[in-house]
């Protein structure tokens, strides 16, 4: 069964530096969502579900990193993209 590209729903304005970076990468960055490539990974950081805050591990097919904080109450999730 093929595997199903990872949509996250996003704040409206994405930084363009960010933008620009996961573009490169081969997310499809639109306004208030940003879809990763297909072969990504999403991993649970177990540690810190003390919080409200879910934060992931995502792995982009190239290895390219990214970390996610999801916050469950608005279905929102923050995307942090470390400079190339």
């Amino acid at each position: 069964m093929p595997q199903e590209p990872i949509q996250l729903r996003t704040p409206m304005n994405v930084r363009p530096e960010a933008k620009t970076i996961m573009q490169r990468h081969g997310c499809v960055v639109e306004e208030g969502s940003v879809t990763l490539p297909m072969g990504s990974r999403r991993t649970l950081y177990e540690q810190y579900l003390e919080t409200m805050t879910r934060w992931y591990d995502l792995m982009l097919p190239d290895q390219y990193r990214m970390l996610e904080a999801y916050d469950p109450q608005r279905h929102l999730s923050i995307l942090y993209v470390s400079p190339e």
